[in-house]
């Protein structure tokens, strides 16, 4: 190989295929088991050029989450609504392409994953503040506009965004989860589409829908003045006199089904934010 430094495109061209193959390689073997050597075979570029271009491993490492924070960044920013169209549809895409994209791209949750169970320092000092700060920035103003809109009425966008990013993390981290539940491979499009129409469903259901009744809540103890917590509970539909016996079931299990998830959903979310938290205290205490 001549011993000139690459010009500039072949500069582009050689970064751009080591990011690629070290995307590949952390998200498969972690950082500690993936190979510098194998990287630059995949790039079928010289082991030489990833110091050249990168300086050392840890470099390359967070070059490639940079990479992968940059590419969810750009698709969450290119989500909008257009108020004369039809909102339901448009967040009925929008769900769509967001679990497309995550089957399509899962290094990103399986590199955070990895790091976080390591409870190593390039979770810390890296993943968290940039997870932290899409959250802040991207994930949750998107979803409160959700439910500014009125497309989402019987949770708040925080609940929103909760039970959405489980249904993503499942199709990452839990495949074989969703197989066996659907019966069909998991990034199939028939899959994403029974997905989608679940939490979709679930989601927009429009307060008072069903006919029930409000449920009695419980005297707050909080005093005068002070914000008061919201308690979502899931509409259960009444049986209805005459209902034939074979829809009632169906019914039953429809709705079983939706209790399942939400209540899968928020005890496995709960549990990894608050894990997250622990995780980013140090963090505000140095601050």
């Amino acid at each position: 190989m001549s011993s000139r430094k690459p010009g500039a495109h072949a500069d582009l061209d050689n970064r751009d295929r080591l990011l690629h193959a070290a995307t590949d390689a952390f998200a498969e073997y972690g950082y500690e088991g993936a190979s510098l050597r194998a990287i630059a075979d995949d790039a079928n570029v010289s082991f030489q050029l990833i110091a050249y271009y990168f300086g050392s491993k840890e470099e390359l490492w967070v070059a490639t989450v940079d990479y992968l924070f940059e590419r969810y960044v750009e698709t969450g920013k290119g989500l909008g609504f257009t108020p004369s169209g039809n909102l339901h549809e448009q967040f009925h895409n929008h769900l769509r392409l967001l679990l497309t994209d995550m089957q399509q791209r899962p290094q990103l949750h399986r590199i955070c994953v990895q790091e976080h169970l390591a409870n190593s320092a390039r979770f810390r000092n890296v993943i968290a503040p940039k997870l932290e700060h899409m959250f802040t920035s991207l994930a949750l103003p998107y979803f409160r506009e959700v439910v500014r809109l009125g497309i989402v009425e019987r949770f708040t966008a925080e609940e929103t965004c909760l039970l959405f990013s489980w249904v993503c993390k499942a199709n990452t981290a839990a495949t074989d989860f969703v197989e066996h539940t659907l019966g069909l491979p998991a990034h199939s499009a028939k899959a994403v589409e029974q997905q989608v129409d679940l939490i979709f469903g679930i989601l927009t259901e429009k307060l008072g829908e069903s006919g029930e009744e409000p449920r009695a809540q419980p005297p707050s103890t909080k005093k005068a003045g002070e914000p008061q917590d919201e308690t979502v509970v899931y509409a259960w539909k009444e049986h209805k006199e005459g209902m034939p016996e074979a829809a009632r079931v169906k019914q039953l299990e429809i709705e079983n089904l939706h209790l399942k998830q939400l209540v899968g959903n928020l005890s496995l979310e709960k549990k990894l934010l608050l894990d997250r938290l622990a995780d980013l205290q140090p963090i505000g205490v140095k601050k």
